[in-house]
């Protein structure tokens, strides 16, 4: 139990092999298109960290790198599918990649091994700054609206026409459809604006934590 309270990199990469196994059984749950085969994908997470535990470096980075990029896909499932499986596993990658850069890891990883342990589990829970919310909400919605570019075809609900293609129409927004007009008139779609804004805010908010959660890990390793 003392080693738990002071966790070294052996009980870091456990939690992190726990996290990804919690993944893969939630991305089988929930059938994640962009993830064919989640077994293959645990025991590549899973060699991997086997690998971070012998100083393997490089095998760290791909683990940050492929922990980032499943947040970067779970968040932009966020406005098409709108259930909490993607939440999960946005969740579950931050989460991964702050194990990956804390001290223990990487001082384990060095071309000179130092053996580092945490004081205990409190670094992994530090609270993000006041700003970022704030910031994450206003980048989400700057980019809701500078997607307005994204122009694509819909069909009109409830029309009946002689003409084949009189019930279409030109609408904005990405990746939803949330902004169009009928007959000049502008029609918006709460739903699909509400959908399109939480994603790029929970998008935004990442990007802004895990960059703010590698800038801290950077000062405490130097």
């Amino acid at each position: 139990m003392a080693r738990w309270r002071q966790p070294g990199v052996h009980e870091i990469l456990l939690v992190f092999v726990l996290l990804a196994a919690i993944g893969s059984v939630c991305s089988w749950l929930s059938h994640n298109q962009h993830q064919n085969n989640p077994q293959s994908s645990f025991l590549v997470d899973l060699f991997l960290a086997w690998r971070v535990s012998r100083g393997g470096s490089i095998a760290r980075m791909l683990l940050i790198l492929a922990s980032g990029a499943s947040c970067t896909v779970a968040v932009l499932d966020v406005a098409r599918l709108w259930n909490p499986g993607a939440v999960v596993q946005l969740i579950l990658g931050a989460a991964q990649v702050t194990l990956l850069v804390s001290a223990p890891v990487y001082w384990h990883t060095r071309a000179d091994p130092v053996t580092v342990r945490m004081d205990g589990w409190a670094p992994f829970a530090a609270r993000p700054p006041a700003w970022l919310p704030p910031w994450g909400l206003l980048a989400g919605a700057a980019i809701t609206a500078a997607l307005l570019g994204n122009v694509g075809w819909v069909a009109i609900t409830g029309c009946h026409p002689a003409a084949s293609d009189a019930c279409t129409a030109l609408a904005r927004g990405y990746p939803l459809r949330w902004l169009t007009a009928d007959q000049n008139v502008p029609l918006i779609s709460p739903d699909a604006l509400i959908r399109d804004c939480v994603q790029w805010a929970l998008l935004s908010m990442s990007v802004l934590y895990l960059g703010w959660r590698w800038t801290v890990s950077d000062m405490r390793h130097r």
